[in-house]
């Protein structure tokens, strides 16, 4: 794993010796999105499943939500009948002829708005099935397990948790060059495409989304062929023209705008659990700073200063999120734009989770 030489080894030495072992054991992966979190674990699963005799079982939690389904998947996948209890399923893991190593993709969406059941058992599995079965979770929030879990801790069956840093440019440098192999791409474009995507999040796909759209537009201005099972080839061209124009696309994009600031996503959340419900849509700048400071209390984040606290509202007003009325002790916050959509805009499942949970 280009790029993730580290994690790989980790991760593979953490789960080879749980296959050995006879103590129960669960990992949590988390990270940024586009980090190489689901690539590594699969790689390391499937260069372990060339030396060692065990089943892995690999479950999307963004399609597969409730404890039916999940469990019906694993059995499923086990090739046992899927029509099994709570009971029974934890039974038949008991009953495991072989270890089994479950990996759980996205697994911040077993959580509902006030229960955590699910994800709760799932790391208990482990224990339940007398260590036959390993939990890997992978998600993007870093302290998942610590902030919704802690009772994990308390029995003494925490996760093992890894933290998968966003890409630095030398990496992705690399991985880019392993990526194009053989087609011609200038070398400055794939360093500027890789400081670009460094700088801003580190997110591989990105790098790899700029890379083909360059190669799609060459191959269509030159009109040059694809030749079956030959791959892509493009002429020799300077690209830093073509991955600067596209960065600058990416940028002023809808989508692009549309990513919000940590802190302005606690605000969101906290605006929707707050008049969310209510008919008038609309609290007072007091109000949603005292809650603002109680869920950065509860759920252990840094709160920011006051100037900064209005740029994060200003940020979902520019959006059309919020509408700002009023000065000083009267100043109204109201909430204008769709719940779906607005939680969509969060794009952390955890933090709506944990601060839907919160009594303000």
């Amino acid at each position: 794993m280009i790029g993730r030489e580290s994690e790989y080894e980790l991760l593979k030495q953490t789960i080879e010796e749980g296959l050995k072992s006879k103590n129960p054991l669960s990992l949590y992966i988390s990270g940024a999105p586009g980090t190489g979190k689901t690539a590594t674990t699969k790689s390391v699963l499937k260069d372990l499943k060339n030396q060692k005799k065990f089943c892995s079982i690999f479950i999307n939690c963004v399609k597969l939500t409730k404890r039916a389904d999940v469990e019906s998947a694993i059995l499923a996948e086990l090739e046992l009948p899927t029509s099994k209890s709570v009971k029974d399923f934890k039974a038949v893991l008991n009953t495991l002829k072989k270890k089994v190593v479950i990996v759980l993709d996205e697994v911040d969406h077993l959580i509902t708005r006030r229960n955590n059941t699910l994800l709760y058992e799932a790391y208990g599995w482990p224990r339940d099935s007398n260590s036959k079965v390993i939990v890997v979770g992978i998600a993007n929030s870093l302290d998942l397990t610590e902030r919704l879990l802690p009772k994990l801790k308390i029995e003494g069956i925490s996760p093992k948790t890894f933290i998968f840093q966003p890409y630095k440019t030398e990496q992705i440098i690399a991985i880019l060059k392993n990526y194009l192999k053989e087609q011609t791409f200038d070398e400055k474009a794939i360093e500027l495409c890789s400081r670009k995507v460094a700088s801003q999040t580190g997110d591989i796909r990105i790098a790899f989304s700029i890379v083909d759209k360059v190669l799609h537009e060459i191959e269509e201005t030159e009109n040059v062929p694809t030749m079956p099972n030959m791959g892509l080839v493009t002429p020799k061209k300077n690209n830093v023209q073509s991955v600067a124009k596209l960065f600058k696309k990416v940028q002023s994009s809808p989508a692009s705008r549309a990513t919000l600031p940590e802190h302005s996503k606690i605000f969101l959340a906290i605006l929707i659990r707050l008049v969310g419900d209510t008919k008038a849509q609309e609290t007072t700048r007091i109000k949603l700073m005292a809650a603002y400071e109680k869920a950065c209390n509860i759920l252990k984040i840094s709160a920011i200063e006051n100037e900064q606290r209005i740029q994060a509202l200003d940020n979902l007003e520019t959006m059309g999120i919020i509408r700002i009325s009023g000065v000083n002790q009267a100043t109204k916050v109201k909430f204008i734009d769709e719940i779906t959509q607005a939680r969509a805009k969060i794009c952390d499942h955890v933090l709506v989770a944990s601060i839907d949970e919160i009594n303000f």
